[in-house]
């Protein structure tokens, strides 16, 4: 079945990027998006067809993979067990031999004492006619006391052979005992042994066959993710041309950095209105990748090296190169020192603690030494700003001087950015002590933009606000989202290419007023009129996976990527998740 899948597939994505892209040809940005949002939606579909039909062979590789551990653990318990019966079992036969050997000597000595006592037995049996009392009657004097020590010493010769025998009859006995008990331990060993010898080849069928199940697994794992990444590229082209449109609507193209200056602090405004809903980001303007630099401050706060702050962030140790260059190219400015030129990034505020001025410097000298000649002087690579390299502030230039030509030894990635929200890429959750989001580093660092809720254009607070006063979204507002969420679900193409701000109408194009979209929304067979709660999961990859809504209707359930993409098109004005990790603010 997943065969004749991808060969379905495959044929539709042959006469799919055949065709031409006539979606490049629309001027109006509205329509633009609308044309490539179902070309990605027919994509995506697929798409999704084959990523299940991989989590179902991935789960199955799991679960093969798991058994054939248990069987292996098995077997080599079982091996070691096998050894050391064998063991034993040569030690007792040893032992057996042993008392075999000691037995027939010991049955020798004593056949002989046997005869010996009897030969003396009958010798005195035969020599004497009449008991003993009837031989002394009779007797002289001398004669008595000669025949009394007679009797005696023979009383004790047969005395100590009756006593010899003794010994030596229940020396037998218990050798033979022991004898008996070693030959059973034996037996009963080897009937173990045996027993052992038939789980291990039992074992070993078992994990023959699973090995081959999971062979057949991964030979289709490797056919469909060869698919997987066809479609993902096509649709990765398609989201490329749609999210330049959707940065137009929400001001994303801005700093990814602190700059040489912090932003204030910030803090959720009151609502105006209740119920309220806001909008919240956990970091912004960021691709996740490489050092944080609210986290750098806040583990430079608690104590840490720059060198420990960078091992967290990069993975790699810092390395002294002896063949640094010492000039760079700089786009604008020329060929300058490249000391020099690190004076003049500014990138992090030069009052901050050294060691996350030196944490900064060596991202910086890597990201320069990294990147491709000449670099430019804006956020598109690392901001350059020639007043301050001619006038570099002291720590700033400590933070430089003392890490000189020191590098990070071939890091994955030499980025950085301001603020990932507590969730670094290949790192995971970056906190302090305890959980997300209380622990995060950058939260203890107080970056104002680890929890927030946007409603403007840019970053600046006082860039535009489409008319907006407050971040807060009415009741009737987030019932308007979800009613564009069906609509954007159920219908058609001219139905998307009308989700989107109808307030004030900053983005042009035929947006579906709120009644309008609900009234759309009911002819699809599902329209909201409010929503009483929401709430997030988060999951831990980092993001939002699920959003779960409370509403006239019961409760609703939304993807989390899908209930971001729909909500940032219709939100009034600049109002937006930053994100891909967000919650939602209720306020009663």
């Amino acid at each position: 079945m997943i065969l004749v899948n991808v060969f379905i597939f495959s044929a539709y994505f042959l006469d799919f990027v055949s065709a031409k892209d006539a979606c490049e040809s629309i001027s109006n940005l509205d329509e633009k998006l609308s044309c490539y949002e179902k070309k990605k939606e027919s994509l995506t579909k697929s798409k999704n067809e084959f990523t299940d039909q991989l989590e179902e062979i991935l789960s199955q590789k799991d679960a093969v993979n798991s058994q054939i551990n248990n069987l292996s653990s098995q077997l080599s318990t079982t091996v070691s067990q096998i050894n050391q019966i064998e063991t034993t079992l040569n030690k007792i036969s040893t032992e057996i031999t042993k008392i075999e050997k000691n037995l027939n000597d010991r049955r020798d000595i004593l056949n002989q004492k046997f005869s010996l006592r009897d030969s003396i037995i009958k010798s005195y049996y035969y020599s004497k006619t009449s008991n003993d009392l009837e031989f002394l009657i009779g007797a002289d004097e001398a004669s008595f006391s000669q025949i009394s020590v007679e009797l005696t010493a023979q009383e004790k010769i047969n005395s100590l052979i009756v006593d010899t025998i003794k010994i030596l009859s229940k020396e037998i006995v218990d050798y033979e005992n022991n004898k008996n008990e070693a030959e059973k331990a034996k037996k009963d060993l080897e009937a173990s042994f045996q027993k052992f010898l038939a789980a291990k080849t039992k074992l070993n069928s078992q994990k023959s066959n699973l090995s081959g199940t999971l062979s057949n697994l991964k030979d289709k794992q490797s056919d469909v993710e060869d698919e997987l990444k066809d479609i993902s590229a096509s649709i990765q082209a398609l989201s490329d041309k749609q999210q330049s449109i959707l940065r137009e609507k929400n001001g994303d193209d801005v700093s990814g950095s602190i700059g040489d200056y912090a932003p204030p602090s910030y803090s959720l405004p009151t609502p105006p209105y209740t119920p309220a809903f806001a909008l919240m980001s956990y970091g912004a303007f960021t691709h996740y990748n490489g050092m944080s630099q609210y986290g750098a401050l806040g583990r430079a706060n608690s104590g840490q090296k720059y060198k420990d702050i960078l091992k967290y962030y990069y993975k790699v140790d810092v390395v002294e190169k002896e063949d640094f260059p010492k000039t760079i190219s700089v786009k604008g400015v020329g060929t300058l020192d490249f000391q020099y030129y690190l004076y003049g990034i500014a990138e992090m505020p030069s009052d901050w603690p050294l060691e996350a001025l030196k944490a900064q410097a060596i991202a910086a000298r890597t990201y320069a030494y990294k990147s491709s000649k000449p670099i430019c002087i804006t956020e598109a690579c690392q901001v350059y700003n020639a007043s301050k390299a001619k006038n570099v502030p002291s720590k700033w230039k400590q933070a430089v001087d003392e890490t000189k030509d020191e590098i990070l030894n071939n890091p994955v990635t030499s980025q950085f950015s301001s603020t990932t929200g507590g969730y670094v890429n290949g790192t995971g959750w970056d906190t302090k002590s305890g959980s997300w989001p209380g622990a995060a580093y950058e939260k203890v660092a107080g970056s104002p933009w680890f929890y927030k809720a946007w409603y403007t254009q840019s970053y600046s607070t006082t860039s535009s606000t489409c008319g907006r006063s407050t971040p807060w979204l009415s009741e009737k507002e987030m019932a308007d989202i979800l009613n564009a969420w069906v609509v954007w679900r159920k219908g058609n193409s001219s139905d998307k290419d009308r989700i989107s701000p109808s307030v004030n109408n900053c983005f042009g194009g035929n947006p579906y007023s709120t009644a309008a979209m609900k009234d759309r929304a009911e002819e699809l067979g599902e329209s909201y009129s409010s929503v009483s709660d929401v709430s997030v999961d988060i999951g831990s990859n980092g993001q939002t996976s699920l959003v779960k809504l409370q509403t006239n209707r019961g409760s609703v359930s939304i993807e989390g990527g899908v209930f971001k993409t729909v909500a940032n098109l219709r939100a009034p004005g600049y109002i937006s998740f930053k994100s891909r990790l967000f919650d939602i603010e209720v306020k009663k």
